[in-house]
């Protein structure tokens, strides 16, 4: 399959998709919907890409105006302004929305993206363009409701700075199946069947790996789809959480008092969080010793 770059990018005009059969995308897409959805969004690139729907070939059309009614980065709305670093990014929104056009693993319903692992777990996020990052599954349409309804919550406010426009309350952080305080799914390597101490929530945190919003969210999906490091990293985060519990309660077991930065000089307080960590790898060690005696 020939591979998508910033070269073989294009733009077609209506005309163009009438002509040789198709639908005029501006017929597929409704300009007065909110198109920061998700699933409005992928419809818009999916408007513009037919033919390449219909013949199995790499996405490479980028949508003539209708990216200006959204809160997509304004350097990357119009292909015919941008330079060379900006087509780069719009090469990869292309490869993730046909990414996700094209998986029977990936389902999007309004702002909520929803990944079936291969081993079993469902994951989901909503994506947005306003805070460029993915954030909690449900986040988006509460945070729309709120602007429709005018309100605020308190507790939102305070978290996310006053009166902006934004009050979203969860980050780069992904939904799963497997409720709280799971146990490690059993194809993980030698954390599999190992309950967990420290997962109330029934969410983890997935920091994005690279500074394009749409290479991080198609990396992101991999890794849900194939989720063992994921399992594998919280587990192991886990068994740190109870590291540091431990501690807390040895040696602080009536709780934090108000004058502790006056107990540890700066060194002394980052060499205790640093023998957290050798304590926990010295755990998942012994643990991995275990399995192969």
């Amino acid at each position: 399959m020939k591979h998508r770059t910033s070269k073989n990018m294009e733009n077609k005009d209506g005309a163009w998709f009438v002509t040789n059969g198709y639908a005029h995308p501006e017929t597929l897409i409704d300009h007065d919907a909110d198109l920061d959805e998700t699933e409005a969004l992928l419809g818009m690139f999916a408007a513009y890409n037919q033919h390449h729907i219909a013949n199995g070939t790499p996405w490479n059309t980028w949508p003539d105006w209708e990216l200006c009614l959204t809160s997509m980065p304004h350097e990357i709305q119009f292909l015919s302004e941008a330079n060379e670093a900006e087509k780069a990014r719009m090469a990869h929104w292309l490869q993730l929305m046909q990414f996700i056009h094209d998986s029977p693993q990936v389902t999007v319903d309004g702002y909520t993206v929803q990944v079936k692992g291969s081993h079993g777990t469902t994951f989901a996020f909503d994506l947005s363009l306003d805070l460029r990052a993915w954030v909690r599954p449900g986040d988006m349409a509460k945070h729309m409701q709120m602007l429709e309804d005018g309100s605020r919550p308190r507790e939102w406010m305070r978290l996310h700075g006053g009166n902006g426009g934004v009050v979203y309350a969860g980050m780069h952080v992904v939904g799963h199946s497997l409720g709280s305080f799971w146990y490690v799914p059993d194809h993980v390597p030698h954390l599999g069947g190992r309950a967990t101490q420290h997962t109330a929530d029934e969410e983890i945190c997935i920091e994005p790996n690279n500074a394009s919003l749409a290479l991080a969210m198609t990396s992101l999906i991999h890794l849900c789809i194939d989720d063992t490091q994921i399992w594998l990293m919280n587990a192991e985060k886990d068994i740190h959480e109870q590291v540091r519990a431990e501690w807390w309660n040895e040696h602080w077991p009536q709780g934090r008092p108000e004058d502790f930065l006056c107990q540890y000089t700066k060194d002394e307080w980052e060499a205790i969080q640093a023998s957290w960590w050798d304590e926990a790898r010295d755990r998942i060690h012994a643990i991995r010793r275990q399995q192969h005696e």
